[in-house]
């Protein structure tokens, strides 16, 4: 049986997927296998997926009709032979070491995952394929360690990619198919349950910006379930009693809410659907501990009635000056705004 299964969902990926095996297939750790899921790709894709097939023994494929990318890894999970997955994603490179440092890193700390930095460019950098040392540390996954690892911006239960995670903690909590951003909402988990991480501060996995993605893209529809996986992630961290991540999440999701709404007015003219997106977020801030802040409060109004919003302003304007000024403040505004009209 192999150590690790490596498993690379494919969806017209033709331009990148030789780049992405290749990588994989050239990994100094060798005691793996590869399952391709071809989910349906109208390109070349499953073509290339059948020709390393036959060419490479430790290369497997998986052919089914598009259902998406949370369907394709969890149908290679039902499959996978190794004690430990890694999610590889088809227009990706990942460095020589990556499996051999992760397996390393993971096995000599009794961490139940492992986790490299990853670089984020639009074409790979010369250096990423540089040697690399096999240091790590391994952090314990309590609420403090997770609040300063997401104020630094180096939050690891975002992601499926550039991790080593253990067979048993994905099949706990598989992705929800259907979904987008099914990896932001399930990630979180595994990393709770696995209680140890072993972080290894090297780039090792070369994630390739791509605009016209789901996740890069202009608004759209399926950007919807970002919501829906903020809210699973803020009611999972306040479950656990977790409540300032449960706080960081909820801001978060408060700060996209308000960017869907702008988007279903402004760039797909549903305007129909931006009641129930403040809907969700105001049944979300009757949650314990859980409140909508008043930037928040006006923040959400400015984006589902702009045109309230017009009167609103002057109107909240008015009653501040009043309780940082009194009414006389009101009448210095009032006479600032005559003499200033009259000297044009």
């Amino acid at each position: 049986m192999p150590q690790i299964s490596v498993i690379v969902p494919v969806y017209k990926a033709e331009a990148y997927l030789k780049d992405c095996v290749d990588s994989i297939l050239s990994q100094t750790f060798s005691d793996f296998e590869l399952i391709l899921v071809n989910d349906g790709s109208p390109d070349g894709s499953g073509g290339i997926c059948d020709a390393y097939a036959a060419g490479e023994p430790r290369v497997s494929v998986i052919h089914q009709t598009n259902q998406g990318q949370a369907a394709a890894r969890n149908h290679a999970l039902v499959n996978a032979r190794g004690q430990w997955i890694c999610f590889v994603d088809s227009d990706d490179v990942i460095h020589p070491q990556m499996l051999e440092l992760l397996y390393t890193a993971a096995s000599e700390s009794g961490a139940g995952i492992s986790m490299c930095r990853y670089v984020e460019a639009p074409s790979c950098p010369e250096t990423f394929f540089q040697a690399k040392d096999g240091d790590w540390d391994v952090l314990t996954m309590e609420e403090n360690t997770m609040v300063q690892l997401y104020d630094a911006d180096a939050y690891p239960a975002w992601v499926a990619c550039a991790k080593l995670v253990r067979k048993d903690l994905v099949e706990s909590y598989p992705f929800r198919e259907g979904r987008v951003f099914e990896d932001n909402e399930a990630v979180c988990r595994w990393v709770c349950a696995a209680g140890r991480l072993a972080r290894i501060d090297h780039e090792l996995y070369y994630y390739r910006t791509n605009q016209g993605s789901t996740t890069k893209s202009v608004f759209s529809l399926k950007k919807l379930d970002y919501l829906w996986a903020l809210d699973s992630i803020t009611r999972f961290y306040g479950k656990l009693g977790w409540h300032q991540m449960q706080r960081r999440f909820f801001d978060r999701y408060a700060d996209a809410a308000v960017s869907a709404c702008m988007g279903l007015r402004y760039e797909l003219d549903r305007k129909d659907l931006i009641p129930g997106v403040a809907k969700d977020l105001r049944v979300l801030a009757k949650q314990e501990n859980l409140k909508l802040t008043t930037e928040q409060k006006e923040a959400l109004l400015e984006a589902e009635h702009p045109e309230w919003m017009g009167i609103y302003w002057p109107l909240a304007g008015a009653v501040r000056t009043v309780r940082e000024e009194g009414i006389s403040g009101i009448a210095r505004k009032i006479k600032k705004k005559f003499a200033k009209e009259d000297g044009r």
